[in-house]
């Protein structure tokens, strides 16, 4: 029979031993030592400046001093002022006091319990405070959480595997989600909201490519909603008689900005050939057509052209303006006739559609 326990391995008292007490006090101090197991910090590799009696450690690797070559023993210091040292066997736990943690010795190594790597914690789920599941395999109740830096910077990702898929944060009502922002099908950033959880609306899109900022559903100033913001370019095109046969330009240049449902445009004209037509003088191809019709605007020529008072202009269907001549005998629509092939015009025109 061996003269020591199979688990603990404490020493037992033998027949006929003399000082008893001797073998009695080293099992105590065993059992001491490793019932009830909890061990300051699993972090020094070598034995504090000042230890107290019965402070215990598991010794973290690699062992130095007084603990060379004791990795992942559990050091235990005397009353008397020395170090003992215990040999864990595959089961035992023991509680990290600085860590607040529980350990298991699994025989090669200290890992938490369900940790497949000390120095790798790889959970399938975890919740804290609440129930985690296949979808939600991180769930946290509490009033807040905090992510912070580790002496720098702290940087949050959220990765999809593919540009089609979804990497977003979503804000939720008992549990209905009401608004959403991040790359929501594409990688563009978007923010959008939705009153039942299921259809959204697109509130506000960065285009990824540009930087620009969109508004889909329009920007609202208290009572009134701006619906669109556009700016652009148009090419006018000079008719007589509803026709530009052989007109030809040195200038043709066309400027728009829409807000909501005003638009305001201007062009600018310089002919080098008339052309052959003849009959009322029209800018056609405006970038929108007005409603209601016959906006008023102003022409401005600049030379190379004959019989002019007042000249006018205003909008007509079919996305067009007419051009008149204003008086104090009432206004006459212009015609090829008071046109040159040096004609220089400039229009400016506001509309709503």
């Amino acid at each position: 029979m061996s003269d020591r326990s199979l688990l603990l391995d404490l020493p037992y008292i033998l027949p006929s031993q003399a000082q008893k007490h001797v073998t009695h006090n080293e099992a105590l101090r065993g059992l001491d030592a490793l019932v009830q197991l909890s061990v300051g910090t699993r972090s020094l590799s070598a034995p504090p400046a000042t230890p107290v009696p019965a402070a215990r450690y598991i010794v973290a690797a690699p062992a130095e001093g007084e603990w060379l070559g004791q990795e992942d023993t559990i050091a235990c210091y005397e009353e008397s002022g020395g170090w003992s040292f215990y040999t864990p066997q595959a089961g035992w736990q023991a509680y990290v006091l600085d860590e607040d943690i529980q350990t298991v010795w699994d025989g090669t190594q200290w890992r938490f319990p369900g940790q497949a790597d000390v120095d790798d914690l790889n959970a399938q789920t975890l919740g804290l405070n609440t129930g985690a599941d296949a979808v939600n395999r991180l769930s946290v109740s509490a009033d807040a959480t905090l992510l912070t830096h580790s002496g720098g910077d702290h940087r949050l990702k959220v990765n999809k595997a593919a540009d089609t898929g979804t990497a977003s944060l979503l804000f939720q009502s008992g549990f209905t989600g009401h608004a959403e922002m991040g790359l929501t099908g594409g990688t563009d950033f978007a923010l959008r909201v939705s009153p039942d959880g299921s259809s959204f609306n697109d509130a506000l899109s960065v285009d990824a490519a540009t930087g620009t900022l969109s508004a889909p559903a329009g920007i609202g100033f208290g009572s009134t909603s701006l619906s669109h913001y556009e700016e652009g370019t148009w090419t006018p095109r000079l008719t007589f008689g509803d026709d530009d046969t052989g007109v030809t330009y040195d200038q043709q240049l066309g400027l728009y900005t829409r807000i909501g449902n005003l638009v305001m445009l201007q062009c600018a004209i310089d002919l080098s050939d008339q052309g052959a037509a003849t009959g009322i003088a029209e800018i056609q191809d405006l970038p929108f057509e007005a409603n209601p019709l016959y906006f008023p605007g102003e022409v401005f020529f600049v030379g190379g052209v004959s019989g002019m008072t007042i000249p006018k202009c205003r909008t007509r269907p079919g996305q067009k303006i007419q051009l008149f001549n204003g008086g104090p005998n009432g206004i006459s629509s212009l015609t090829d006739g008071n046109f040159s092939n040096a004609s220089i015009l400039r229009v400016t025109l506001s509309h709503t559609i």
